[in-house]
């Protein structure tokens, strides 16, 4: 099984991240948080998750609907 990457960005707080992560989880996604530009200690900030591939369409389906709801603009890679 191979991984892909999962880009989100305009994350404005923890709670973003948090929802991010519980959207993975709810799906029931493996992923790592693996990076964020700037740094992970400052907001808006750009995240980088690294997701296995065989689940990339439910993913972008679920962070669509994030997208939507709190203003991130993800997209798989």
């Amino acid at each position: 099984m191979g991984e892909t990457m999962l880009r989100v960005a305009n994350v404005k707080s923890e709670d973003d991240l948090e929802a991010v992560r519980d959207a993975l989880d709810q799906i029931g996604a493996a992923y790592e948080h693996v990076d964020s530009e700037p740094n992970e200690d400052s907001y808006p900030q750009t995240a980088y998750f690294q997701v296995q591939s065989d689940l990339s369409n439910n993913a972008d389906a679920l962070m669509a609907q994030l997208s939507e709801e709190r203003g991130l603009e993800a997209e798989i890679l």
